[in-house]
């Protein structure tokens, strides 16, 4: 990038024809930019204008003119925007003109919404919020990146982390000064505000964990022993006929993928091969993927025929899925009720839940729907949810871990000053999530993603 104090131009509009197409300046230059192709030396901030716009001393168009000067603007520069007929001709003849005044250039991908981060209009989650603005698919996502944008992830984090500042300040105090204030008690105070902390960041976990399920989309995983109803299922849910039904086993071997929306959220719907013993090299290959798909999704429905054991069941739990029973809330369907005689019902067990329905039968799948609309999308979508980033994830199990290990240690040691360390590199990770603490290279990595004008 070159110089951070040059004028940026870029236009903020998509390319091709359309009825209006702007121009966004930000920088000093923007009085010079106000003279050359306006022809004016002045006009009134924060307020629209109908001007003929110049090109080489003739009118070349007509449009709105908007200025806000520093500091109130988005990018807490000198902002111009040029309101013009959207014809990409006459949009690029206005910004080469432009370009000629010296100073000024064309602006990099996401670099005004960097100008806005660095002189600190913004939060860094609250920038990467504009971007989710963009892309969002879905109303959910719209509502949940404007909370991201409106600092309710800003919030959460700035309340844990004046309780850290606190607890170290406090620690500090005592270390240097407060030798009259008993050591034990002390120390009891510490433990209880830990469990506070631990649980207050298992909370915030949750809420990102969920803001990342509504931006990229939450998906569930269907699995099951062969001709158990997977893909009927799946032709269910979808009301497509995208998974071949048939009574031979092994008939779905690939991994099978499909988008939905419901209640504006948008749902993979993921249709695996069936598990069993099996010397088919494709099946084999097949019941891999399904493995290796299970530690990508969020929900999975284990799909059984309700004549199937209690017995067998949970042999096919502890065979195939003790590895991801803490990791992934396990649904099972039991299926074609129709045959056992059994009523249609939801069954809610500490370890997962049962859902009993007759697909071929359509009994039933009222409360499958309700279950889906009332157990995960309502509990991945709420007023206050936001739209997040794995990088938030990471940083916050590793800052999880610090809090683990330095309970742990202080526990066995009582040393505070090796849990004030804790805390400062704790404080240290919070404010690379805000961007109070951040690199070159992070920035370069979240503004590359954004479009030119923006």
């Amino acid at each position: 990038m070159e110089k951070k104090n040059n004028t940026i131009i870029a236009r903020a509009t998509p390319t091709g024809q359309g009825s209006i197409g702007v121009i966004r300046i930000s920088g000093s230059k923007v009085i010079d930019v106000i003279k050359y192709i306006l022809k004016l030396t002045y006009i009134k901030p924060r307020y629209a204008h109908y001007l003929p716009f110049f090109y080489k001393n003739k009118i070349i168009d007509k449009g709105i003119v908007l200025w806000f000067p520093k500091p109130n603007s988005f990018t807490g520069e000198d902002i111009l925007e040029l309101q013009c007929h959207g014809n990409s001709i006459l949009i690029d003849l206005l910004i080469n003109n432009i370009l000629n005044i010296s100073g000024i250039r064309i602006a990099a991908p996401g670099e005004f919404s960097r100008r806005a981060f660095l002189n600190k209009k913004f939060d860094l989650t609250q920038v990467e919020a504009i971007s989710d603005i963009i892309s969002a698919n879905s109303k959910a996502a719209i509502f949940s990146a404007m909370n991201l944008m409106n600092g309710k992830l800003s919030f959460l984090l700035t309340k844990f982390t004046k309780i850290i500042i606190n607890l170290r300040v406090k620690i500090e105090s005592f270390l240097e000064f407060d030798y009259k204030i008993n050591y034990s008690t002390f120390c009891k105070k510490i433990i209880i505000t830990l469990e506070k902390l631990l649980k207050f960041l298992i909370n915030i976990i949750e809420y990102v964990e969920n803001g990342i399920r509504i931006k990229e989309g939450i998906k569930i995983i269907l699995i099951g022993p062969p001709n158990s109803g997977k893909s009927s299922l799946m032709n269910l849910i979808t009301d497509k006929d995208i998974s071949i039904v048939t009574n031979i086993p092994g008939t779905t071997r690939d991994i099978l993928h499909e988008n939905i929306y419901i209640d504006s959220v948008p749902i993979e719907i993921i249709d695996t091969a069936g598990i069993r013993n099996t010397d088919n090299q494709i099946e084999i290959l097949g019941i891999k993927k399904t493995f290796e798909e299970i530690k990508n999704s969020n929900y999975l429905f284990l799909v059984i025929e309700d004549k199937m054991s209690e017995d067998n069941l949970s042999i096919i739990i502890k065979k195939y899925l003790k590895n991801f029973i803490k990791s992934i809330p396990i649904i099972i369907i039991r299926n074609k009720i129709d045959i056992t005689n059994n009523v249609p019902e939801i069954i809610y067990n500490n370890d997962y839940t049962i859902i009993k329905i007759s697909i071929k039968k359509k009994i039933g799948i009222s409360n499958l729907m309700h279950f889906i609309k009332e157990r995960i999308l309502n509990k991945n979508t709420n007023e206050n949810q936001f739209t997040a980033r794995e990088r938030y994830l990471e940083i916050l199990n590793s800052i999880y871990k610090y809090l683990i290990k330095g309970k742990k240690n202080f526990l066995n040691t009582n040393s505070l000053e090796l849990l004030s360390e804790d805390f400062r590199l704790i404080q240290k990770e919070l404010d690379s999530i805000t961007g109070k603490f951040y690199s070159e290279d992070l920035l370069n990595n979240i503004f590359s993603q954004f479009c030119v004008g923006k």
